[in-house]
């Protein structure tokens, strides 16, 4: 007698409806994954243009603005401009942002100074949210003083997002 090997079709029935189930249980916690990642990333994102914008007002010794497209959406894109430049050093629209996240701020502008502060008198806060008000929120403070504090859960204590 000569054995066999493989599976038969029922044992590969019984897999396959076993990680159906188990998917099913998992789908839901992934997506929240993907939502938090997708906040993560767009606040990383917005950490690092604020940090080009502070090393080109430093390095070309002038005024480096930070402006919104659209009022106080800063997810609808925004410009990176020098003083005295007519054209934008980096224009980031819409499509160039995470989809499914909302960026807001108090204002329409950031902007540093030559010294890398900021050109404001006051500090700044942006808040980076999932769009679907799942909570999933980042906080990222900049301060008069220039210093950018990185994407955190919870509103910075330092005064920057007060």
């Amino acid at each position: 007698m000569r054995r066999t090997w493989g599976f038969t079709l029922i044992e590969m029935l019984v897999v396959v409806a076993l990680m159906g189930i188990f998917l099913a249980i998992a789908a839901p916690s992934f997506a929240g994954l993907i939502r938090s990642n997708r906040v993560q990333a767009a606040a990383d994102e917005l950490v690092g243009v604020l940090q080009y914008a502070r090393g080109e007002a430093i390095t070309r010794g002038v005024t480096v603005t930070l402006t919104a497209t659209d009022a106080n959406a800063w997810n609808a894109g925004f410009t990176l401009s020098a003083a005295g430049q007519t054209l934008p050093l980096r224009r980031i629209d819409a499509s160039g942002l995470q989809s499914g996240v909302t960026v807001s701020s108090g204002a329409a502008q950031a902007s540093f100074s030559a010294t890398g502060t900021s050109g404001t008198t006051t500090n700044q806060c942006f808040t980076i949210c999932s769009a679907d008000q799942s909570g999933q929120c980042r906080f990222v403070g900049l301060s008069v003083t220039g210093r950018i504090t990185p994407p955190s859960t919870t509103r910075p204590q330092t005064g920057e997002c007060s």
